[in-house]
């Protein structure tokens, strides 16, 4: 779980980066400069990039994938959990 939450948090510096890179671009734009408009797509580029990678789902997250020090949820459908409510 660690590692997914790590993801995430890359995820959302890859969203803000291409945040920048959407002000950059528009600096740039407002006052023709050229430098920062390039500079802006290619921040865009990379955030979108970074969060995708970040969030899409990798073979290791898979349940039958999970590492021996963490075992999987092996409770059975049918098991009532006190946390959850009851099926009717």
């Amino acid at each position: 779980m660690v590692r997914m939450e790590l993801r995430v948090v890359l995820a959302t510096l890859a969203i803000f980066i291409a945040l920048g890179g959407i002000g950059l671009s528009i600096h740039g734009s407002l006052y023709y400069l050229d430098r920062e408009i390039w500079t802006g797509v290619i921040l865009i580029a990379i955030g979108i990039a970074g969060c995708v990678t970040m969030l899409t789902l990798w073979p290791r997250d898979l349940p039958d994938r999970t590492p021996p020090e963490h075992p999987a949820d092996e409770a059975s459908p049918h098991e009532h959990h006190p946390h959850l409510p009851t099926q009717f």
